[in-house]
């Protein structure tokens, strides 16, 4: 079975920090406990459509990133070559990585668990239907959805503003 993606989750994990921790998964695990235990308890259908909802929403994400990913490794200009020289306190083994490791480890990140939270989002209602879950482990299977997807969004949107602060950095600074 091809499980490589799981040293791509392991280099990501070696790469945060406290603050990180805190936005992309503490604020996530939050808003996912108050609506499993104060909004969406007894009613499935809030998570049904927000499951349909981050389908499509996630789909276009897949493809932005990818995208992004492309610039990177095929673009040229002063920026890129610059952050391909900035070692950062990030280790891969024994060796710190650069700066432009760091992108393309969080941007592939993100790749991989866009695509694992659509199959999920995809199989969920077949293994739900197929194996006749309870109302209980659906709201927990929901939940750790919900969580997923706000943490994609959170990863995608720290993404998006290095990019842009890689991009868009003056050369005179």
């Amino acid at each position: 079975m091809y499980l490589e993606f799981i040293l791509l989750f392991l280099d990501y994990f070696k790469t945060l920090n406290k603050r990180i921790i805190i936005y992309e998964w503490f604020f996530p695990i939050l808003f996912c406990l108050l609506l499993f235990f104060f909004n969406c308890k007894y009613d499935l259908s809030a998570y049904k459509m927000f499951k349909d909802n981050s389908i499509n929403i996630l789909g276009v994400l897949l493809g932005f990133s990818i995208a992004v990913i492309t610039i990177i490794t095929t673009g040229g200009g002063k920026n890129l070559e610059e952050i391909k020289r900035i070692i950062t306190n990030f280790k891969k083994g024994r060796k710190n990585i650069t700066l432009y490791e760091l992108i393309l480890i969080n941007f592939t990140y993100s790749v991989i668990l866009e695509i694992l939270i659509i199959i999920g989002c995809l199989l969920m209602p077949l293994i739900s239907n197929l194996f006749q879950i309870n109302h209980s482990v659906k709201l927990v299977i929901y939940s750790i959805m919900v969580f997923l997807v706000v943490h994609i969004l959170l990863v995608t949107m720290r993404n998006l503003t290095d990019f842009y602060l890689i991009i868009t950095k003056n050369n005179n600074e």
